[in-house]
């Protein structure tokens, strides 16, 4: 029996020893995988703790806006001071770019005729005054070649005639010379013998009249002759002029710009029709409908301010020229024109222009550069520093642009800051604070 036993617990030592292999096997498998649990859990908590790092300016839900120095200075940030000032009340008012008067003609001959030759200026080619810009060959009709046939031979009798004349009081001016003479020496020999005792006072007299009537007669004889010369050049000047067939200059009446071509070489030109058409833009006029309530305010600023959708950044003056006696009844406003000095010729006629004047009325307000004003979904937003790397946005409510500032009336305090250069990256990290850029060392 104990042999028996003994058998029994030496082939049950011998299982034991064949399984010990196999419960190792398992405890070193389960010991790597909390090795690797453990690393895996490592990894998450590094990734985000990372992300928590690459995205530092998280927003809050009151509208607070955090931004590093970092980021301030990468892209060059820039405050402005909420100035608290006192301000006029801005009449404002859309125009449009008008010329000015006197400042646009329209190139039409006198006469008509074919464009025979001559460099037709294109359109937006500056001209000079005077300056050659066609030549017409006059074409006349047979009736009209007829009349002019008649003129010439009634220019040349007259020519004749009044040379006929002029060869008349030409030997009247020989004559009149010839008496001042003899008048001259005569008044000459009184004159000795008034001296010597030998003439009385009465002859003296008499000889010095002579030589007075003498002349004046010599001068009305002279001044006929000049007057019959221009006559006659005037006469001959009509026959010449009246010539069948002629050429005819055409001329800009003023320097300017081209702003319309309606003919070209060749074609046939009625008199009064129009060639081209020059205007001068160094000067023009801004026409705008201004309130009935604000006229006043206009006639006593005399001046007026505006900006254009092509120059939105640029501001033009102007000066009151008039203001229209007429109120449309739907409108109930009155056309105002300011003249505007358009040097270099950025303004375009038909251009819309923002009329702005200050009235004589004041208020208070927060004044802001126009560049620190953002529109969010058509509120009007700013971002007010809080500390040195947080921002909140606000909501404002302005009032009339002054130059490079704007009133607001609601939603800022003096002495408070808002950001310019930068609002709009702020706003952009509002809206995503995950796509921020990370916070690094680079520059």
């Amino acid at each position: 029996m104990s042999s028996r036993m003994t058998d029994e617990s030496r082939d049950e030592a011998t299982k034991r020893g064949k399984g010990a292999p196999h419960r190792r096997s398992w405890i070193i498998l389960g010991a790597l995988a909390l090795i690797a649990a453990a690393a895996l859990l490592f990894a998450y908590n590094r990734r985000g703790k990372q992300e928590e790092a690459a995205s530092p300016a998280a927003t809050e839900a009151t509208g607070t806006v955090k931004f590093l120095m970092e980021q301030q200075w990468r892209i060059r940030m820039k405050l402005a001071l909420v100035e608290e000032q006192t301000v006029a009340r801005q009449v404002t008012a859309t125009g449009r770019v008008i010329p000015a008067a006197n400042h646009q003609a329209i190139v039409a001959p006198p006469v008509g005729g074919i464009i025979l030759r001559g460099n037709i200026p294109r359109v937006g080619q500056r001209v000079a005054q005077g300056q050659l810009v066609a030549t017409l060959q006059q074409t006349a009709t047979s009736a009209e070649q007829a009349q002019v046939h008649a003129v010439q031979a009634q220019a040349r009798i007259e020519a004749a005639r009044i040379e006929a004349e002029r060869g008349a009081a030409a030997g009247e001016v020989n004559a009149t010379i010839t008496r001042l003479d003899l008048a001259r020496r005569e008044a000459e020999r009184a004159r000795r013998l008034y001296e010597q005792k030998a003439f009385s006072q009465r002859q003296l007299e008499a000889a010095e009249a002579e030589l007075k009537t003498a002349q004046a007669a010599s001068e009305a004889a002279q001044a006929r002759v000049k007057a019959l010369e221009a006559a006659r050049e005037v006469a001959q000047s009509d026959a010449v002029v009246g010539s069948v067939n002629a050429t005819y200059a055409v001329r800009a009446p003023i320097g300017g710009m081209v702003t319309r071509v309606s003919k070209s070489i060749g074609e046939r030109v009625a008199p009064g029709e129009a060639i081209l058409e020059v205007t001068n833009f160094d000067t023009i006029w801004v026409e705008a409908p201004i309130f009935e309530r604000d006229l006043a305010q206009v006639k006593a600023t005399g001046k007026a301010s505006f900006t254009t959708v092509a120059f939105p950044g640029q501001e033009f003056n102007g000066t009151l020229i008039d203001v229209g006696e007429i109120i449309e009844e739907e409108k109930r406003a009155a056309h105002v024109i300011f003249a505007v000095p358009n040097r270099g010729g950025v303004l375009r006629v038909g251009m819309q222009a923002d009329v702005r004047l200050n009235a004589s009325e004041s208020l208070k307000a927060m004044m802001i550069p126009r560049e620190a004003v953002l529109d969010d979904e058509g509120k009007k937003i700013v971002y007010v520093l809080l500390s040195g790397e947080e921002f909140q946005r606000r909501e404002v409510k302005l009032g009339d642009e002054h130059g490079g500032k704007v009133a607001v009336v609601e939603g800022l305090k003096p002495g408070e800051r808002v950001v310019t250069q930068g609002a709009l990256q702020l706003k952009l990290q509002e809206l995503n604070p995950a796509g921020a850029p990370a916070h690094t060392h680079e520059t």
